[in-house]
């Protein structure tokens, strides 16, 4: 059914906030399905691995192309239809909801990596 949905939605190019699966653990503890913090220094190389992976695969981008610090828009010469589309995806794969001005900010497959790590760590609470 989530695929079906995701189908139409790429379709019509509308943007819908996609909220995070949370498994239940032992004690009753919830955590984030996609949590890459954990395992020291791994994390950072898992996603911007995952998110190159993306970008290959991606219609327009040239695959031998794609490197962490292959800016989108100069190297591989991607509009900004191509680039939302590649953030669609991954904020799709990751559960992640990346704002439209963020989005403008990230001009490479390692500031999408930096952003997605940075996002799934867990917040401070603030008193």
């Amino acid at each position: 059914m989530r695929c079906i949905r995701s189908s139409i939605l790429q379709h019509l190019r509308l943007r819908v906030p996609v909220r995070p699966v949370l498994l239940l653990e032992k004690e009753n503890v919830f955590i984030s399905k996609m949590n890459f913090t954990s395992g020291g220094g791994g994390g950072q190389d898992q996603v911007l691995s995952k998110v190159i992976e993306l970008v290959k695969k991606y219609d327009t981008a040239n695959a031998s192309k794609v490197t962490e610090t292959a800016d989108f828009k100069k190297d591989l010469s991607l509009d900004s239809l191509d680039r939302v589309e590649i953030v669609m995806a991954i904020e799709e794969e990751f559960s992640v909801e990346i704002p439209d001005e963020k989005s403008d900010k990230l001009t490479c497959c390692a500031d999408i990596a930096s952003f997605i790590v940075s996002e799934s760590r867990p917040k401070a609470p603030e008193s």
